[in-house]
């Protein structure tokens, strides 16, 4: 007999048959996940982040609540993902506008992240290895962070594991259904965020040239079809509304000239000069540079043609730019946007005990990368996941949420760099020093401290979004509490001012509304919406030369602000000067056909100065372009009473008295003209 000793399991061979030996553990990391996520969504549920949306959290509420009424096309081409509205809709037709609800579906997806990764990780790498890496994710706070926002980042990322995992599952069996999955589940994510289509090339090259298996042309054929047919329901809804081809939507350019023009830092920051904090914002501008209305895609091509001027005139700037963002996109600073993690993790010991960060994440992860590349074939499609999705986000700019999306891919490697690659390179230290330097060196390059924005601009930032917050809610005295803070901690600032000028306006306060808006035009002469609020401000006091002089100055720094002009004309009917208000009311409609503001405010003056068929005319106009528009019905009301034809005004007043309901006056008004067109007998039936 040639009896051999039986070998001896190491410890991660005896981990691996335990792991392998229950489908338990799956349910341990799911629930796992869920507990740590519920905690922390129980502890920040009266979070002022949580119950006030601002900015696109605040979109995408907004549009839900829209849809969930009934409203399933919008009115026009979708301008951010429209994934993420339907479902929460969904959410809010079954459940009520409950952020609880929400967050718990969100921490559900996250923690079925979890499941699916490791299952990827057992597949590609080995069962410990996979353990390791998710058990990272779960201790990732920033991860349970942003599951916690009202954002859509989990949404995509769960899609696109699931994808991952689809493709993975079972490779002796990939067949055309297989891949017509993937291929649906891709173009299903890029109605939540567009970038990952540039995954979909990485998925054919490897399919076609990488996989070796038969039938590679046909499979590669099934993946585009089944994305198309996956993104077409929303191209097909962006032709009806917006009569306009726009793929899945249509704020590309706009994000693309944030992230490549003028004072562009890397990370999200206002483009200079202009405001684009919004999809109106942005096609306003753009309508009254060409002066007619415009397409989606025309708004978009025009922000990519002004970023494309910009690099082709600072091409060293712009190369500069990209290195820096690349560098802090694979750096371990959490990037702030709207939300900041490192306030968040302040506020809520859930997340402090979560001790995993992107750091640790990051430099493990690349070491394997690096560590691994022998291996390329079997690992093709997780570096071209990272690094594609990673070159979508570098032309724009970083953000800690967007890089949520690739964080399991990353947390696998970082568990096979920490039970495999690291100890292996600790052994060999003596033969070689290479792993060992390469590692330390990414350690390195990769620390936060590179990147870190200084803690008092990231206390300055909360401040103000807790102050934007509070006022949203009506809470002036504490708003006003967290933009003192803002001031305090940057005086130099002409944003604390503004934030401060702007609680004040809204409290009535105008008076110190006005000093504080001087203050901030102090620091930056050059801000035209801050000269126009200053003129709107003034106005209300009716200080009304100094407030024309501050639109005057608005309009020389943004010649198409129609709504200074617009206001111009209002100043000068305020002062009795009509025929300067027609001008400017002229003026706008010249500059911007639809500003409904301008027809309604021009007939006034027209019927003010005794015009009444002019006036007749503009504003039966104004209700043609917006019917919706109740302001025009009640002033050509009051003109017909002017010309003593009560049927008519009756018959207008009816009508703003449907879209204004609650107006008490009118319908007071509304019952002495039904007297008088009952009594009036110049007409007959």
């Amino acid at each position: 007999m040639n009896d051999s000793a039986p070998q001896k399991l190491s410890p991660l061979d005896r981990f691996d048959r335990m792991l392998d030996s229950s489908r338990k553990w799956l349910y341990v990391l799911f629930a796992a996940a869920f507990l740590i996520k519920l905690v922390y969504v129980i502890q920040s549920s009266g979070g002022l982040h949580v119950t006030v949306p601002i900015m696109d959290s605040k979109y995408y509420d907004k549009e839900a609540q829209d849809i969930a009424r009934g409203h399933f096309v919008r009115k026009d081409a979708f301008f951010m993902g429209p994934l993420y509205p339907y479902v929460l809709a969904a959410i809010y037709s079954i459940f009520g506008r409950d952020f609880m609800i929400v967050r718990i579906v969100q921490i559900l997806g996250g923690s079925l992240t979890v499941v699916l990764t490791y299952l990827i990780g057992k597949r590609i790498f080995r069962p410990s290895v996979a353990f390791a890496g998710v058990v990272m994710l779960v201790l990732y706070g920033s991860a349970t962070f942003h599951e916690g926002e009202m954002l859509m980042e989990w949404l995509g990322t769960l899609i696109n594991i699931t994808a991952l995992y689809v493709l993975f599952r079972n490779p002796a069996r990939r067949g055309y259904i297989t891949y017509a999955i993937v291929g649906f589940l891709f173009g299903f994510s890029a109605l939540a965020r567009a970038n990952i289509l540039v995954f979909v090339p990485v998925v054919l090259v490897w399919t076609l040239f990488v996989s070796r298996e038969a039938r590679r042309m046909r499979k590669a054929l099934v993946v585009v079809a089944a994305a198309v047919v996956a993104v077409a329901p929303a191209t097909l809804h962006n032709y009806v509304a917006a009569k306009d081809h726009v793929l899945v939507t249509s704020n590309s350019g706009v994000n693309f000239y944030i992230g490549n023009s003028e004072g562009a830092p890397g990370y999200f920051y206002p483009a200079k000069g202009i405001t684009l904090d919004s999809e109106e914002a942005s096609r306003s501008h753009v309508e009254r540079v060409f002066g007619r209305e415009m397409k989606p895609s025309e708004i978009s091509r025009y922000w990519f043609g002004q970023a494309s001027e910009f690099i082709k005139a600072h091409p060293y700037e712009e190369f500069r730019l990209l290195l820096k963002k690349t560098a802090l996109f694979f750096n371990g600073y959490e990037v702030p946007q709207i939300e900041s993690f490192e306030v968040a993790r302040a506020k809520y010991s859930t997340l402090r005990l979560l001790f995993v960060n992107l750091w640790m994440i990051m430099s493990l992860a690349l070491f394997g990368m690096i560590v691994t590349l022998r291996s390329w074939r079997k690992l093709f499609l997780l570096y071209g996941y990272v690094f594609s999705y990673a070159l979508s986000i570098v032309v724009i700019f970083v953000s800690a949420r967007y890089r949520m999306h690739i964080a399991p891919i990353l947390c696998l490697f970082a568990g096979y760099s920490l039970l495999i690659a690291l100890p292996e390179a600790v052994r060999r230290v003596r033969k070689s020093v290479v792993r060992p330097a390469v590692f330390l060196l990414i350690v390195f390059f990769t620390r936060p401290g590179l990147f870190a924005l200084p803690a008092e601009d990231v206390r300055w930032t909360e401040s103000i979004h807790q102050a934007r917050r509070l006022s949203e809610v009506g809470d002036r005295s504490a708003a006003l509490e967290e933009v003192n803070k803002a001031v305090k901690i940057h005086p130099d600032a002409a944003e604390s001012y503004l934030q401060r000028a702007v609680i004040y306006k809204e409290a009535g306060n105008y008076f110190k509304a006005i000093d504080d808006y001087s203050k901030a035009l102090k620091i930056d002469p050059a801000m035209a919406n801050t000269r126009y609020d200053l003129a709107q401000t003034l106005r209300r006091v009716r200080m009304y030369r100094p407030a024309i002089e501050e639109y005057e100055k608005a309009v020389a720094l943004d010649p198409v602000k129609a709504e200074a002009y617009n206001n111009l004309g209002i100043t000068y009917m305020e002062m009795r000067n009509l025929d300067k208000a027609i001008e400017y009311f002229k003026k706008v409609i010249e500059m911007d056909p639809k500003y409904i503001k301008a027809y309604n405010n021009l007939g006034a003056a027209y019927a003010e100065k005794g015009e009444t068929d002019e006036a007749v005319v503009i504003l039966t106009k104004a209700t043609r372009i917006d019917p919706r528009y109740a302001n025009s019905y009640k002033n050509l009301a009051m003109v017909y009473v002017q010309l003593k034809k009560p049927r008519e005004a009756y018959g207008y007043l009816s009508r703003y008295h449907d879209l204004k309901p609650d107006d008490e006056g009118a319908t007071e008004i509304l019952a002495k003209l039904r007297i008088a067109t009952q009594a009036d007998t110049t007409q007959t039936e």
